[in-house]
């Protein structure tokens, strides 16, 4: 839709100036500094308008040209630093990974280690107990 109106805009433009020049029809003369020549206005100004034209096709073609390099370096650039940014973050995934089956294992250890404490904190109480039932029991059987 916006190049259609760019279009109909540059139709228009070129309307206007075709109806100025077919309007000033008459002869004049042209100093290039070095030399005076005698041409038709209609010439000059259509003249005036296709040399005006082609200077902002090349102004702009530069231009155009200059971006699409500069465009293409960026995105070059933005490859570079997503591929960089994808190995970063998997590196540091990795890591934490890692570091998070370390921790469980630590984890694991303890849980492991505290197991064993209580198992051991019930059996040691256990055993004087069942010894001061043999020594009451001796010496009731001694008393008896």
């Amino acid at each position: 839709m916006k190049n259609q109106w760019r279009v109909i805009v540059g139709i228009l433009l070129i309307l206007v100036v075709v109806l100025f020049a077919v309007a000033n029809n008459m002869t004049v003369p042209i100093n290039f500094g070095f030399t005076t020549i005698q041409s038709p206005l209609i010439l000059v100004i259509i003249g005036s308008a296709l040399l005006g034209a082609l200077i902002l096709l090349l102004v702009s073609t530069t231009a155009m040209f200059r971006q699409k390099k500069e465009l293409k370096t960026l995105r070059n650039d933005l490859a570079k630093y997503q591929n960089n940014n994808d190995q970063v973050l998997k590196e540091q995934r990795e890591s934490l990974e890692r570091e998070f089956n370390n921790k469980q294992a630590e984890l694991a250890a303890r849980e492991q280690q505290l197991s064993n404490q209580e198992a051991q904190m019930i059996e040691e109480p256990a055993l004087p107990s069942a010894m001061d039932e043999t020594d009451e029991m001796k010496s009731f059987d001694s008393q008896g």
